[in-house]
């Protein structure tokens, strides 16, 4: 079987992912003031999908350039338009979603329909691009109804949308095509925006760097870090095949699932100093955090009809 030669990572894609390390910040913030000592279902629930949202266009984004794009002027011309208007969905993600209901959604229609003219205008050989449209198209369409219709029956319209664009492509794996994915450049990408989320565990973990916090203390949690991410690199460098033949999808959804779990982990790391936590809260929000991850990481080592099939 002829090995795959990896597809280097442009420096406009990094340069789209600095936009994320601000959505991210927006993200975790969502979650970082209790309520009654805890986190309100109804706030975990906007959490957790804002970060499929925020998510699920990152990665549309990826796998465009990792399947289709050369480079070329119209490549570059949409990541910049779609970056361009990441700053504005990041700026109006909240809890509060009756005050940025038409901000929010008017930027996630924005960048889906550039999404769908890059997909759009394709010309390679063999593409799968008429699952990409079918995904986008409907959760366009399920947007736009739900800001004709407004606020607040229009959001579950919304919500209806993404949910589509999240879900769908699990139900039409079939028409995607294993030949056209390069999987290390998948690989290194999906790497990096771990390392993101890394990176604002640890803007929030300074919080304990201070003459008030014993040093053993911040030892320790920053040692708890460090251990979470050499676990990761374990993974990313030794046991997953960089070479392998895949659709990908088992990397990609397990690491939305790792960057939730980074997310609740540095929540968890914040709570840890809030006088008014509910302990048993706080106790079960960091078992399940780093169940979550490590969960994460070892169903990546999945094999046999998995690696064809997804």
């Amino acid at each position: 079987m002829k090995k795959i030669i990896a597809k280097p990572v442009g420096m406009f894609e990094l340069f789209y992912d600095l936009v994320f390390v601000y959505a991210i910040s927006r993200i975790t913030a969502m979650i970082h003031h209790p309520v009654n000592g805890s986190i309100p279902l109804v706030t975990f629930l906007q959490f957790l999908l804002v970060v499929i949202v925020v998510m699920q266009i990152w990665l549309y984004q990826v796998i465009y350039f990792n399947r289709y794009s050369k480079n070329q002027f119209l490549d570059i011309g949409g990541l910049g338009l779609n970056m361009f208007v990441a700053v504005y969905l990041a700026n109006n993600i909240n809890t509060e979603w009756q005050v940025t209901f038409h901000y929010f959604n008017i930027a996630m229609a924005v960048m889906i329909l550039i999404l769908f003219c890059q997909y759009l205008f394709v010309k390679a050989d063999n593409n799968d691009k008429q699952a990409f449209l079918i995904i986008l198209g409907i959760e366009f369409i399920l947007i736009i109804v739900g800001l004709i219709i407004g606020y607040p029956v229009g959001i579950y319209f919304c919500i209806s949308g993404y949910i589509v664009g999240f879900i769908l492509p699990l139900f039409l794996k079939g028409m995607f095509k294993t030949e056209r994915v390069n999987f290390p450049h998948l690989v290194e990408r999906v790497s990096l925006i771990v390392i993101i989320a890394f990176g604002e565990a640890i803007v929030n973990l300074t919080s304990y760097f201070n003459s008030k916090t014993p040093l053993v203390y911040a030892a320790f949690l920053f040692l708890s870090l460090v251990l979470m991410f050499a676990s990761y690199v374990v993974l990313s460098d030794k046991l997953i095949d960089h070479h392998q033949i895949s659709k990908g999808f088992v990397l990609m959804y397990s690491h939305i699932a790792i960057v939730v779990a980074i997310f609740l982990s540095t929540v968890a790391i914040l709570y840890l100093q809030v006088h008014d936590i509910n302990k048993t809260f706080l106790f079960f929000l960091i078992i399940f955090s780093m169940a979550l991850y490590y969960f994460s990481l070892a169903i990546n080592q999945v094999r046999v009809v998995l690696v064809k099939s997804f």
